[in-house]
């Protein structure tokens, strides 16, 4: 068995494997080709006889960390053909992942798993973020606002603008300049098409004279209305929660209006929210992991103690007040 980066030849046959994973290779496909920090050397792969039967990609980011932007490898497309599985081959590729990520500067690692103890050994520690739950939402009571179809030509300075001052202000965000937006956009809700919903993307905006004051994205993530990202201007809860009212219309179903977003890190928007009609309850996500991988780097950049630097980190990863938003998701 060989274990390696792969070779710009073999990006075809890493797809064509990935595709036996949810049917559909075009999600993954929408990864390699328009993520600007695609690299074949960070896509590792296992041979057997020269054919490719195991996969893990490391996705290029950096996060917000204390105003610092920090490098993060974060870790998706794990996959091991069926045939070639409890051989210890993904065992083999998360410890070249290792490597890779320490070899290329990442300092903090994400993944998201189902599989918590698989990763531990590693080195990956499971943290709890909270997922909110908007009852109520097509109720809110909200001022009328001009609401548009995010156009990017028109929109994106704006919205680049509002996800810089909104979003930049927690913890553990991911920076994105307009290479990264622009690439971001057509991952379109980062979620395999599937018969319950797929994972087109409905972008808005909210305008109060010609000012862009608010934005939200958000998508069927696993069948559910998710408002995976927004931002809106300080003081314009109103706008952001019209944007809510608008998509909750937009994806209720019969007797079905709950989003789930993100809002625990913003408790003046959570207090707006069930004061406008809308109560906010909060559901934990368990399958949010972080590593350290480079706690001198981390120390030096931070600055702190190397033997500080894992505690002081970790309490940023599982604090209310950070946010990765689903739309970062990989």
């Amino acid at each position: 068995m060989e274990f390696r980066s792969a070779r710009r030849s073999e990006r075809d046959a890493v797809l064509d494997l990935l595709a036996l994973w949810y049917h559909d290779r075009e999600f993954f496909a929408r990864y390699n080709q328009n993520d600007a920090t695609f690299r074949d050397g960070l896509c590792l792969v296992a041979l057997d006889a020269g054919n490719i039967v195991a996969t893990v990609q490391i996705v290029d980011r950096k996060i917000n960390l204390d105003g610092k932007a920090v490098p993060m490898g974060g870790i998706g497309s794990v996959f091991t053909r069926e045939d070639y599985r409890h051989q210890r081959i993904a065992s083999e590729l998360m410890k070249l992942a290792i490597a890779t990520m320490e070899r290329e500067g990442f300092e903090v690692s994400l993944l998201f798993a189902e599989r918590i103890t698989f990763y531990n050994q590693f080195g990956w520690k499971e943290q709890t973020r909270q997922f909110s739950l908007l009852a109520n939402p097509t109720g809110l009571r909200t001022p009328e606002f001009l609401i548009d179809a995010f156009d990017v030509a028109r929109d994106l300075r704006d919205v680049m603008r509002l996800h810089r001052e909104y979003s930049g202000c927690f913890d553990v965000t991911a920076i994105r300049d307009e290479a990264d937006w622009r690439a971001n956009l057509k991952f379109a809700g980062n979620t395999p098409a599937d018969p319950v919903g797929g994972c087109a993307e409905d972008f808005v905006v909210a305008r109060r004279g010609a000012e862009v004051v608010a934005y939200a994205r958000a998508t069927r993530f696993h069948g559910v209305p998710m408002v995976m990202e927004y931002g809106y201007a300080p003081g314009n809860f109103d706008a952001v929660m019209a944007l809510f009212r608008h998509l909750a219309h937009r994806f209720a179903t019969a007797g079905n209006a709950i989003l789930v977003t993100h809002s625990a890190h913003d408790p003046s928007l959570e207090r707006a929210l069930t004061e406008a009609g809308c109560p906010v309850a909060h559901h934990p996500d368990n399958f949010y992991m972080w590593r350290v991988n480079l706690p001198d780097k981390l120390a030096a950049r931070l600055p702190m103690l190397p033997a500080k630097v894992e505690e002081y980190v970790f309490a940023k990863f599982a604090a209310p007040a950070s946010l990765f938003w689903t739309s970062d998701r990989f």
